[in-house]
């Protein structure tokens, strides 16, 4: 038998009336209508509105649940308009920004460059990838770039140019060759 939201409010009124406290009132309608029927901080919420005098069951301003959403309806709003927002749509498809943005996660959407894109590589992609890092990779192993940098730190400037007037400011590697030079 399925419980509503007003069974269960009614439940936790009950509990309230005999003076249990809100643990007690969880765990007892856990115990005769399943774990998970309830959760300990919605007892709390509900038993701090019957301490406070209001004993309706119906959910405070602002706590009613917007429309709920199909994954599927959300796919085909993304793909129809990849650069709309999350805003943009929860407006059309009645819900709130949050519940927008779970289910975006849930059909594994990100927002990349101002477009929705899926959170995984298809096969292409990581085809595609595997053969450039290849490429990199072996780059690196026929011609060493790092081998090409030239530092620039005191240790590797040459003495000045005496034939020049002492204006030299040309930079060469340990191994003596020239590297960029800097005019004055």
């Amino acid at each position: 038998m399925n419980m509503t939201k007003h069974d269960l409010r009614l439940l936790m009124l009950h509990e309230f009336k005999l003076g249990h406290n809100a643990f007690e009132a969880s765990a007892n309608i856990n115990r005769a209508w399943g774990e998970e029927s309830t959760r300990d901080r919605t007892v709390r919420r509900w038993f701090g509105k019957f301490w406070s005098g209001d004993e309706s069951l119906k959910d405070g301003e602002g706590r009613e649940r917007l429309g709920s959403l199909e994954n599927e309806q959300l796919h085909a709003v993304v793909e129809q308009n990849l650069r709309q927002s999350v805003r943009e749509m929860s407006q059309t498809l009645g819900v709130s920004i949050a519940t927008i943005s779970r289910h975006l996660k849930i059909i594994g959407k990100v927002k990349k460059l101002d477009k929705w894109v899926p959170h995984e590589l298809n096969a292409n992609q990581k085809l595609r990838r595997f053969e450039v890092c290849s490429k990199l990779s072996l780059r690196n192993t026929n011609d060493p770039f790092l081998d090409r940098i030239v530092p620039c730190d005191e240790k590797s400037r040459r003495p000045a140019d005496p034939t020049r007037g002492n204006k030299s400011n040309s930079l060469t590697s340990p191994s003596g060759a020239v590297g960029h030079s800097r005019r004055s």
